[in-house]
Formats: C-alpha cells, structure tokens, sequence
C-alpha cells in the first residue's frame, strides 16, 4: 500500500510516486556538498542542482589567470559562503527560500536562491538552486 497524505490540501489522496533527495543525489539532479558546506557555516545537509554546481565551475575558468586561476571546488565554496551568509542575516519570516545574487560570481546578472525544508526523512535541508529548478 502506498503512502497516503495526512494533512494539507491533498489529505486522505495516496502518493502514486516520491522523488526522493537521495534519488536526485544519486542520479546527479543534485550534488551534495554538504562536506564543504560544513566549512562554510552550514549545520545541515546542503546540496546544489547539477546546473549551478556546473556553472560554477564555468565561472572559474572564465576568470583563470596564471598560476593562481581559481578552481571551480574555490567557487563552490564562495557561494556556499555566502547563501550562509545570507541566511544569518535574512531577517525574513515565513518563506522556504531566500534570493541569492550571484553576479559577482558569474560576472553577468545571475539569480538563485537557497530553500530550506525537508530532506527525505523530514530533516532540515538547504538546497541551492536557479529559478525553475524547483
């Protein structure tokens, strides 16, 4: 028998199919960065969708010069730094989501977000993401 859902608008339908984090992770929808994350201030489990941990990456080797060219693993972290940041002083209340400029680090206007809910087993979890990726 299939989940049914409890509460909300879809209480008492049945859930045909899940989703779940760990699937994403596991078929590279998402990349967990969750290691690095930890060394940038997160507490919980954080991921990227593929499409930005990507282009972070892309930024990199657009801004490489000489021996010091930045690794798409040190711009990972500056945005992981920052979506932190951000979260520590949002002083919003009542979203999941909060807006994430990134045009410093792509060096063209660029808007994400990080949304925090819940993970597969109804943990608190970041997700860093562009528009439409939801």
């Amino acid at each position: 028998m299939n989940e049914v859902i409890e509460s909300g608008p879809f209480a008492g339908f049945e859930v045909v199919h899940r989703y779940t984090r760990a699937q994403a992770i596991d078929d590279g929808v998402l990349v967990d960065v969750t290691t690095q994350a930890k060394g940038c201030g997160f507490r919980i489990p954080v991921a990227m969708t593929s499409a930005l941990f990507n282009d972070c990456w892309k930024w990199a080797e657009a801004v490489a010069q000489g021996d010091e060219e930045p690794s798409g693993e040190r711009f990972v972290n500056w945005v992981l730094r920052f979506a932190c940041e951000t979260i520590r002083a949002s002083k919003q209340t009542g979203t999941d989501r909060l807006p994430l400029t990134l045009s410093y680090f792509a060096g063209y206007p660029v808007q994400a977000f990080v949304h925090i809910g819940p993970g597969d087993t109804r943990e608190p979890v970041a997700t860093l993401m562009y528009p439409g990726e939801e």
